[in-house]
């Protein structure tokens, strides 16, 4: 039977073993990146990394990361690339699993900088307070340019957290996502030595 022009192959049925292992490690990735990523990002991610994994095999090729951070928008360093395949697939194999996948995109540094994004908010902040309406922003973001669908929408004013007037800081919000995460030293704590 002749191919339909333009349209991909069909992607082989999970097994319902696949589907049971694949929803104890969504349960688990989501639980590890609790606060991190919502469970809304974290099935985003698992859509973009299903529609890289062709033949629904587990895994995608690693040598595909940048490609897909470029699909998604993100300019990363070939630099960074090239770590993250050594630490995320240190035998060479090509191969990257979902909670590899997730942990090597959220390793990967953001070229946009606070002093990049603060000027798209003052735009809005005609009066240099230095905070926004919430709802006055979802309604430009949904309705002009690259518009948000509902989920991303959601999202972004989860992250918001408006105040009672509905008012947040667009700053400390910037600075939330563009500041360097700072890591948490291991290590006995020091307790007072007893008299």
């Amino acid at each position: 039977m002749p191919k339909e022009k333009g349209k991909a192959p069909k992607k082989p049925a999970k097994t319902d073993k696949q589907k049971k292992a694949e929803a104890e490690m969504m349960r688990k990735v989501v639980g590890q990146y609790n606060g991190v990523l919502s469970k809304e990002d974290i099935i985003g991610m698992k859509e973009i990394f299903d529609t890289y994994d062709g033949d629904n095999q587990g895994f995608i090729k690693a040598s595909n990361l940048g490609l897909i951070l470029r699909t998604l928008g993100f300019n990363p360093r070939d630099s960074d690339l090239q770590r993250v395949g050594k630490e995320y697939d240190p035998e060479r194999t090509d191969r990257l699993k979902f909670p590899e996948f997730v942990a090597s995109i959220l390793s990967i540094p953001t070229t946009i900088t606070d002093k990049e994004i603060i000027p798209a908010f003052q735009v809005f902040d005609l009066e240099k307070r230095g905070v926004l309406e919430a709802d006055e922003i979802l309604k430009c973001l949904t309705n002009v340019g690259e518009m948000l669908d509902e989920a991303e929408a959601k999202a972004f004013k989860d992250n918001l957290k408006p105040d009672d007037l509905g008012l947040f800081n667009y700053t400390d919000f910037v600075l939330k996502f563009t500041e360097p995460k700072k890591k948490k030293k291991k290590g006995k704590k020091k307790g007072k030595k007893k008299k």
